[in-house]
């Protein structure tokens, strides 16, 4: 069980490596979204189309389930707390917190710049349109709500945290039976059960790439994430099972015919084939499998090494993430108009979306203890020479991804 001689116990660089990963993705997700062929985002590009959705067909499969992955791995290790209570107290106030923020104060300038593309609408404060508008976006279940945007998940991973805590904490034998019977389980058979689960949602689902998701009505992702994090939270401190190194070669081989065999099926789907949109999104969900374990067994096998920049990016990245968003569609809103050669406008999309961001972090909140609550951070950041120090093996995630 988890008390193996395999068993880990300290901090892990590769968990915190993914983690950091696999909210900068998110963020190129959001770039490329400005350019998607297939619908109109927050903002559009004159050079929209379908190139950018083969290059969002490369990381959409399997980026969202990464974080839930990594959030499982990482409240294992959260487990230490003296009492159930006290676990759900620290889950909320990280990530509800860093959710409420989102919410009401980064969320709302996102729709606010684009009020004047709506005909008919009409011109009004943003002080006026905050009060009067943002509280209210989004139609749900009779309700009115404001807008998630990208702070969706975090709710989605408390309501996760505190089923695997209640497990934990309530009903610990069951935990050890379910967790005895995962370690037995061969890799190759988780490998090839996610590429099979992923390509049975994304049929049944299909999901699409834009739109609040909304956690009472969202079954396909509770089906695709939550069994992803439970899993995380089983297998989290046990070594032997996150290391996929014999497997890696032919795992990276397969996840790359995959994702050639997705892209062409997409291709065709996209050029006058719609009778091969089952086969393409069985073929997607595979590849999303296979690309999932390829992600970690890289982590495992290239990132498993702290470093004082690897603490000042695990501290960064959930302020970076959550402030992205709002960055990058101020920034297209006015650059977008100017018509600027690709070349140009993509680079500086991209740089609006992570180097200010980026600016406001270490300026603002990283020495700021009451921002640093707000983006669901501790109150002060870990020493980054300490940590160097440390052993790899030793490497346990900093916090929650999310």
């Amino acid at each position: 069980m988890f008390d193996a001689p395999a068993a880990i116990s300290g901090r892990r660089a590769d968990i915190d490596s993914l983690r950091v990963l696999a909210l900068a993705l998110l963020i190129v997700y959001h770039v490329l979204l400005i350019y998607t062929g297939r619908e109109f985002w927050r903002e559009n590009s004159s050079y929209h189309g379908y190139w950018a959705d083969y290059l969002l067909a490369t990381i959409t499969p399997w980026r969202m389930a990464l974080v839930f992955l990594i959030g499982g791995v990482a409240v294992r290790f959260m487990f230490s707390r003296p009492s159930f209570s006290a676990f759900l107290r620290e889950r909320a106030a990280r990530l509800l917190t860093a959710f409420l923020f989102a919410v009401v104060v980064l969320v709302p300038p996102q729709r606010f710049v684009q009020l004047d593309e709506i005909p008919g609408h009409p011109h009004t404060g943003y002080f006026s349109y905050l009060f009067g508008e943002a509280p209210f976006a989004v139609s749900y279940l009779g309700l009115h709500l404001p807008q998630f945007a990208h702070a969706w998940f975090l709710p989605y991973l408390f309501a996760y945290s505190c089923l695997a805590g209640a497990l934990w904490w309530l009903s610990r034998r069951a935990f050890h039976l379910l967790q005895g019977a995962i370690e037995r389980v061969p890799a190759p058979a988780w490998i090839l059960a996610t590429m099979g689960w992923f390509a049975f949602i994304e049929t049944a689902f299909s999901v699409s790439m834009s739109g609040d998701r909304m956690f009472l009505t969202d079954w396909g992702g509770h089906l695709k994430f939550l069994p992803l994090f439970l899993l995380g939270v089983m297998i989290g401190r046990n070594a032997r099972l996150l290391d996929f190194g014999r497997f890696k070669l032919r795992l990276w081989g397969a996840a790359a015919a995959l994702l050639c065999a997705s892209v062409w099926l997409e291709w065709l789907v996209l050029n006058g084939r719609p009778e091969l949109n089952n086969i393409w999104l069985v073929a997607r969900g595979a590849y999303g499998g296979a690309m999932l374990w390829s992600v970690v067994t890289f982590g495992h096998w290239a990132l498993n090494r702290a470093s004082p920049t690897l603490t000042y990016a695990s501290d960064a990245i959930l302020p970076v993430y959550l402030l992205h968003q709002t960055t990058l569609i101020l920034a297209a809103d006015v650059i977008l108009g100017w018509r600027w050669p690709l070349a140009l406008e993509l680079p500086t999309l991209i740089m609006a979306a992570t180097v200010v961001p980026l600016l406001i972090y270490h300026l603002l909140v990283r020495r700021t203890p009451w921002l640093r609550f707000l983006f669901g951070l501790r109150p002060r950041p870990r020493a980054r020479t300490a940590d160097a120090a440390r052993p790899p093996v030793d490497y346990a995630p900093a916090h929650r991804p999310g």
